[in-house]
Parts: structure tokens; C-alpha cells; sequence
């Protein structure tokens, strides 16, 4: 009887598994939409020469991947928690692509502060 109920089962986890890597999928193209991506061109970094506003040294020009996103939260409100998602992270700051899309970034290293620009993700 239990060899009976064995094909079935099997049929039911597979149809499950393959709704959920749907949802997934489509969650995942929804938040990749919402992304502002724009080509690695020199223009970029003109006119962006940024002090550091606790030294005022010249801050260096590179790049930042932030993994799940940069996760913003008025000091007000207080820090995000364990359970923050990807669904909260600040616009273009989320690449899932393969080879993932980059946010340019400034960094005063002797200070260690970092100055990110999430207008748009550069690929």
C-alpha cells in the first residue's frame, strides 16, 4: 500500500518545488526591474571629486557591492532588524545577476567612511 501512495507523493513534492521556484523567480525579475543599470563609461566619474566631510582629505573613487542590497533606516526609527529583506533594501543597490552590477562609491580610508551613489547600478 505504501509503494501505492509513493508515485503520488513524488508528484505532489514536484509540483510544489516547481511553484516555488517560480514565485522565486518571478520575486527575483520584479526587484532586477526595479534597477536603474547604465554602462561603465568614463563620463560617470566626472565632476565627482568628493572631501570627506570629518577630515576633508580627497575621498577615492571606486566601486561597492553591497550583496542583499544597502537596508536604510531613520536613526529615528532605529536599526533594522534580523528579518530585514531584499524587499527593503534602497533602490539600485540589489544585483542578481550573474555578474552583479556595482554602485560607485568614495572612501576615505584613514577615516574609513564610505559615500555610496544608489542613483543606478553601474554594469
Amino acid at each position: 500500500m505504501l509503494n501505492d501512495l509513493l508515485p503520488g507523493s513524488l508528484l505532489l513534492g514536484g509540483v510544489i518545488a516547481i511553484a516555488a521556484l517560480s514565485v522565486l523567480l518571478v520575486l527575483v525579475c520584479r526587484i532586477g526591474r526595479r534597477s536603474r543599470k547604465v554602462p561603465d563609461v568614463p563620463s560617470l566619474w566626472h565632476a565627482r571629486d568628493y572631501a570627506c566631510p570629518q577630515c576633508g582629505a580627497a575621498m577615492q573613487p571606486g566601486w561597492v557591492l553591497l550583496g542583499k542590497g544597502a537596508i536604510w533606516s531613520d536613526r529615528a526609527r532605529g536599526k533594522p532588524g534580523a528579518f530585514a529583506n531584499i524587499g527593503q533594501a534602497l533602490p539600485n543597490t540589489i544585483s542578481l545577476n550573474l555578474r552583479p552590477a556595482v554602485n560607485m562609491a568614495w572612501r576615505c580610508a584613514g577615516c574609513r567612511l564610505l559615500l555610496i551613489d544608489h542613483d543606478k547600478l553601474v554594469r
